[in-house]
């Protein structure tokens, strides 16, 4: 097979180091076909060699991680948006100098051995190990164990460790079956509500850019360290927000109907609430606003950001406008609002930590070098929106739920800034809730919550101050409170790919072609 045994030799080596699948019986076939004697004619010789390449070029790409085509064709519209100097640092970060020089060192060694060794051997039973390693592996689905209490979020938690695939559908039938009713005693809704929805941040990138202790985050009065947001795009993760009364759906659900008592604002309205939604960017990209609109319970209650400064564009050239002045001008309107007016619901959606934004004044292009300094900014700005929520006196709960993390890190599958996999480095994000004009000396620090939670447990919360106003005299402490936090196992998902944490601590990932493989985060 001459260089062809090296193709497949880095295959499996691949394979094994976890970079990549390897479905053994197509290669076996290809390989097998490549011992053939090559034909005679110079013209079938040269046929020969074009399908054996597009073969093999399509088999690695089938044996990847990799988006599936039908994938990629899907947000093909929304890569045509892409500016040409966003794509550009795109692919700069695709070429990695330490790969390339290792590539050519085990390029040139193969050369050099292979005069002496007959490497096509090694190359069939490389690719015969895959199935026998397979069927000497210890199933999922053999003898029970106990899950460990010590493991928080793993989906079988309580329950007798499953194959995934059972795993995943025990979690949709106990997720199908939770749904809240805010239901107060009669009484008039006793503060207003801000959600403050955060695109790309998460535990992970604040780890990253070291800001993991910033000053903001012990402002509030409880910070969840474990609040998965089940999703890796601001879509979906919007979705999830806004119906976050009933328990996590597939992700082909989100685009179905749902039950009305699931969505959050309507539910709010409801209640007594005047409901907004105010985005600091145009909402055009993948038809958010539209989906916030005609999805989301939200239909004819966005407010236009047109007049407020500019402080940024996107990765499609669009402005991102100044989340301050934004969130000011809520306060300032609400402020003047007559006395004995509704209280107030703002749904606040920021892209200002977005990849591929581009910042007037910064020295670097690069949006992962920009990324601090923008996340120094955003928390800035929300420190002093709190400050003047502070002082302007009208009780309000800030809500703080990022919709995905940023994947500064990336990992051995996914370049930086790539999300197609919800890993839980992209999904663990810092939740935190602020109650604003609690009585002096109400609060002692924030309450830190190392629970598995997501947007049912943090809605429940909300219902629950709701019906038990913080704000009254003898008003419960929200330490409390939390004694019965409703938990959420880990799962996230994006498409086809989801991404599980079993009973023993362990993440599962399902590809787009339906395979179950270990993940590391």
């Amino acid at each position: 097979m001459s260089y062809w045994s090296f193709y497949f030799l880095a295959k499996v080596g691949l394979h094994y180091a976890g970079y990549i699948g390897l479905h053994w019986l197509p290669n076996l076939l290809l390989a097998l076909a490549l011992l053939a004697p090559p034909p005679a004619a110079r013209g079938l010789r040269a046929l020969r060699h074009a399908a054996a390449w597009s073969a093999a070029i399509a088999l690695l790409y089938y044996d990847s991680y990799l988006p599936s085509l039908g994938r990629v064709l899907s947000l093909s519209q929304g890569l045509a948006a892409f500016s040409l100097d966003y794509m550009g640092e795109l692919l700069a970060r695709l070429w990695n100098w330490q790969a390339v020089l290792g590539l050519a060192a085990l390029v040139a060694a193969y050369a050099v051995l292979a005069r002496r060794i007959r490497f096509s051997t090694f190359a069939l039973g490389g690719i015969l190990s895959v199935p026998l390693a397979a069927a000497l592996a210890p199933q999922a689905g053999g003898a029970p164990q106990a899950a460990s209490a010590a493991t928080p979020g793993a989906v079988a938690s309580g329950a007798a460790v499953q194959d995934p695939d059972a795993q995943l559908q025990a979690f949709y039938a106990h997720e199908r079956q939770r749904r809240l009713d805010w239901n107060p005693a009669g009484a008039p809704p006793a503060f207003d509500i801000v959600v403050l929805h955060v695109c790309s941040l998460s535990w992970d990138d604040l780890d990253v850019v070291g800001m993991r202790d910033h000053p903001l985050l012990q402002r509030f009065d409880a910070v969840f360290t474990q609040f998965n947001t089940a999703a890796s795009y601001s879509g979906p993760a919007m979705l999830r927000v806004l119906r976050g009364n009933c328990g996590q759906e597939p992700h082909e659900a989100l685009y179905q109907g749902a039950d009305p008592a699931c969505y959050v604002f309507p539910s709010l309205e409801r209640l007594g609430y005047e409901t907004h939604a105010l985005l600091n960017h145009d909402g055009h990209f993948d038809d958010f606003a539209k989906m916030l609109q005609n999805q989301g319970g939200l239909a004819g209650r966005i407010a236009s950001p047109e007049g407020a400064p500019v402080h940024m564009h996107s990765f499609d050239g669009t402005p991102i406008y100044s989340d301050l002045a934004l969130l000011e001008r809520w306060s300032r309107a609400r402020q003047s609002a007559p006395a004995g007016a509704r209280p107030e619901a703002l749904y606040y959606n920021t892209i200002s930590l977005h990849d591929g934004n581009r910042v007037p004044g910064l020295a670097s292009r690069s949006s992962v070098d920009t990324y601090k300094p923008r996340l120094s900014k955003l928390l800035a700005d929300f420190d002093q929106f709190i400050t003047g929520l502070e002082r302007a006196g009208p009780p309000v709960v800030v809500l703080l739920v990022p919709e995905h993390g940023a994947a500064l890190r990336g990992d051995k599958l996914q370049i930086s800034g790539m999300r197609e996999i919800p890993s839980p480095r992209i999904t663990i994000a810092p939740a935190a809730m602020k109650i604003v004009g609690l009585p002096a000396g109400a609060g002692h620090g924030p309450v830190v919550v190392d629970q598995p939670v997501s947007y049912f447990g943090i809605n429940a919360l909300l219902g629950d101050l709701l019906r038990d106003s913080p704000y009254a005299p003898g008003a419960r402490p929200l330490a409390e409170r939390m004694a019965r936090l409703e938990t959420t196992a880990f799962e996230a998902e994006n498409g086809e790919m989801v991404v599980l944490r079993d009973a023993a601590g362990r993440y599962r990932m399902r590809t787009d072609k339906g395979v179950w493989v270990s993940y590391t985060p």
